[in-house]
């Protein structure tokens, strides 16, 4: 058997074996050349730009064999199996060099000694190479290279803390790396350049530099597998878990639900100098509402946009906006949102508000201190706040300048507007909306 060298890139030298057919040797090989440094500059991209650990070009050699394996010392040496295409050549490649660069990065996805990837950094490498032909439009994995059933179908111990940084076998340690990266990317949200910037010397330690969260989060990553792909079935039989999907290595995402899309509303008003108080009923939001408030002067009766609204400009007055608080049962009939509009200037303006309902309820909530209750101790109450059916406001207001006060309802028809008012009632009835 002897090399015939194919042609050179800025990081390859690609040869292959002359026992190979043309299909399988030159053929292949000339095809690698023409797409090696593309599919290179994503790896790159992925590690931020690093350069590899050894002297350019780097030596790649098609060899004959069954399909498909790889290895590097360098040289990288390229198993395809006779009569695979050329994304298993390319996949192949991308598979060797993401270890290379793990070991040029040396922040943990490496064996500290250098001798290999260990099982993190071997679940990193398949979840890279996938994501690679995911990138590519090659498809979303590649025959015969998956590892999550290894640890889904093993006693499913803890490889997250307990990285195996000399086992890079295909086996139940790389098998649970590789969902645990998923995991993070798929499940968490976590794009795949944070997590390999995350690199540290267990997975775990990976979660804790993406998330700031020093828990340990196996038990989490294991009982949500567990709830998906039980280990026995209702008769107490052993049940073999299978992936579904394009990707055998990526459950993900489970336990979800679509998000709420955001909804937003805008509404252009002539507004005073001073303090502005708006009051927007609007069926869509409640008490509990994540609700957004944007102002800013717009250009009236100019600069149209296509949808037939106005511009919207920085002028030299400040437009801002305090206290958007939601309301709606069962503390309010009225379901809505009131917010201050503060306008600095010496006469009124026309200002544009956006109005956005971000989430129905927050996702979560946090208590910082001692939890407490307004009005609690019997008292009548704190003013400004918000009764059944009414706009609670102070009769007087704390803030120099006068004080005008705005509301509308959004209808089926459209919104509906109040003329604002300069008087400081203290209770308006509001709309119903």
């Amino acid at each position: 058997m002897t090399l015939v060298l194919a042609g050179s890139t800025t990081h390859y030298r690609v040869s292959y074996d002359n026992s190979l057919s043309a299909a399988d040797g030159a053929q292949r090989a000339t095809a690698l050349l023409a797409v090696c440094e593309q599919d290179y500059a994503i790896m790159s991209d992925w590690f931020g730009g690093i350069g590899l650990p050894y002297a350019l070009p780097i030596e790649v050699h098609i060899d004959p064999g069954g399909y498909a394996s790889a290895g590097w010392g360098p040289p990288i040496s390229l198993r395809p199996g006779n009569g695979s295409g050329l994304d298993v050549v390319r996949y192949l490649l991308v598979a060797e060099v993401v270890e290379m660069l793990m070991l040029a990065q040396n922040r943990g996805w490496f064996a500290a000694d250098g001798s290999n990837e260990g099982s993190a950094g071997e679940g990193l490498s398949r979840v890279l190479s996938a994501e690679f032909l995911h990138q590519r439009g090659l498809g979303a994995n590649l025959a015969g290279f998956d590892t999550a059933g290894l640890w889904l179908n093993s006693d499913r111990a803890d490889y997250v803390n307990g990285v195996d940084e000399h086992d890079h076998a295909p086996d139940a340690k790389s098998g649970c790396a590789t969902l645990f990266i998923n995991y993070l990317s798929y499940q968490r949200g976590y794009d795949i350049k944070r997590v390999i910037a995350a690199a540290a010397p267990t997975l775990a330690g990976v979660y804790r530099n993406l998330t700031g969260d020093s828990a340990d989060p196996f038990p989490a990553f294991k009982a949500q597998l567990d709830r998906a792909f039980p280990r026995t079935d209702a008769a107490g039989h052993p049940v073999v878990s299978v992936v579904p999907g394009p990707n055998p290595d990526n459950p993900y995402p489970l336990d979800w639900t679509p998000e709420e899309p955001t909804v937003a509303i805008r509404i252009f008003w002539k507004m005073n100098p001073g303090r502005n108080v708006v009051n927007l009923n609007w069926p869509a939001l409640s008490a509990d509402s994540v609700v957004s408030v944007q102002a800013s002067e717009y250009a009236a009766g100019t600069q149209q946009l296509p949808d037939s609204t106005e511009q919207r400009f920085i002028g030299a007055a400040d437009v801002t906006v305090e206290n958007v608080t939601p309301h709606g049962p069962p503390f309010d009939p009225n379901r809505g949102v009131t917010f201050v509009v503060n306008v600095a200037w010496n006469s009124p303006l026309n200002i544009c508000t956006d109005v956005a309902l971000l989430a129905n309820a927050p996702e979560q909530v946090l208590w910082i201190g001692p939890r407490t209750v307004s009005g609690a101790s019997g008292g009548t109450g704190v003013a400004g706040t918000r009764e059944a059916g009414v706009d609670a406001v102070p009769t007087t207001d704390a803030h120099a300048g006068p004080v005008t006060f705005h509301r509308a309802t959004i209808t089926a028809d459209g919104i509906e507007t109040g003329e604002p008012s300069t008087a400081t009632p203290v209770s308006t009835t509001i709309e119903a909306g």
